[in-house]
Protein backbone atom coordinates (compact mmCIF):
# COMPACT_ATOMS: atom_id res chain seq x y z
CA UNK A 1 0.00 0.00 0.00
CA UNK A 2 0.85 3.42 -0.74
CA UNK A 3 1.88 5.32 2.37
CA UNK A 4 0.12 7.25 3.68
CA UNK A 5 -0.51 10.61 6.50
CA UNK A 6 -1.39 10.01 10.12
CA UNK A 7 -4.59 11.98 10.62
CA UNK A 8 -3.40 12.48 14.17
CA UNK A 9 0.60 13.18 14.15
CA UNK A 10 1.05 14.33 10.84
CA UNK A 11 3.67 11.21 10.31
CA UNK A 12 4.10 8.76 7.41
CA UNK A 13 3.71 5.65 7.96
CA UNK A 14 3.56 2.34 5.49
CA UNK A 15 1.15 0.66 7.25
CA UNK A 16 -1.73 3.18 7.60
CA UNK A 17 -5.41 1.74 9.03
CA UNK A 18 -8.23 3.64 7.71
CA UNK A 19 -9.97 5.28 10.27
CA UNK A 20 -13.08 7.41 8.79
CA UNK A 21 -14.51 7.69 5.10
CA UNK A 22 -15.77 11.14 4.34
CA UNK A 23 -17.94 12.02 1.89
CA UNK A 24 -18.57 15.36 0.67
CA UNK A 25 -21.16 16.69 -2.17
CA UNK A 26 -19.21 18.54 -4.40
CA UNK A 27 -15.67 17.03 -4.61
CA UNK A 28 -16.54 13.63 -4.11
CA UNK A 29 -14.89 12.37 -0.59
CA UNK A 30 -11.45 10.68 0.93
CA UNK A 31 -10.42 8.62 3.11
CA UNK A 32 -8.83 9.28 5.90
CA UNK A 33 -5.82 7.29 7.66
CA UNK A 34 -3.83 6.81 11.08
CA UNK A 35 -0.79 5.02 12.16
CA UNK A 36 -1.04 1.86 13.47
CA UNK A 37 -0.26 3.13 17.37
CA UNK A 38 -2.86 6.27 16.87
CA UNK A 39 -5.57 4.41 14.80
CA UNK A 40 -7.01 2.96 18.26
CA UNK A 41 -7.06 6.91 19.88
CA UNK A 42 -9.90 7.56 17.18
CA UNK A 43 -13.91 6.37 17.81
CA UNK A 44 -15.05 3.92 15.73
CA UNK A 45 -17.52 5.46 12.94
CA UNK A 46 -20.85 4.11 12.22
CA UNK A 47 -21.86 2.65 9.36
CA UNK A 48 -24.80 4.92 8.26
CA UNK A 49 -25.66 2.22 5.12
CA UNK A 50 -26.13 -0.55 7.65
CA UNK A 51 -27.98 1.70 10.16
CA UNK A 52 -30.60 2.31 7.08
CA UNK A 53 -30.87 -1.02 6.24
CA UNK A 54 -31.10 -2.13 10.20
CA UNK A 55 -34.40 0.53 10.03
CA UNK A 56 -35.69 -1.01 7.00
CA UNK A 57 -36.04 -4.21 8.67
CA UNK A 58 -37.40 -2.83 11.66
CA UNK A 59 -39.85 -1.28 9.83
CA UNK A 60 -40.49 -4.31 7.96
CA UNK A 61 -41.33 -6.53 10.83
CA UNK A 62 -43.54 -3.86 12.26
CA UNK A 63 -41.03 -2.56 15.67
CA UNK A 64 -40.88 0.79 14.44
CA UNK A 65 -43.62 2.67 12.96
Amino acid sequence: MTPQICARCDKATSEPVTIALEHGASAGGRTVYACPPCAPTFPQQRDVLAELAAMHRAREQGWVR
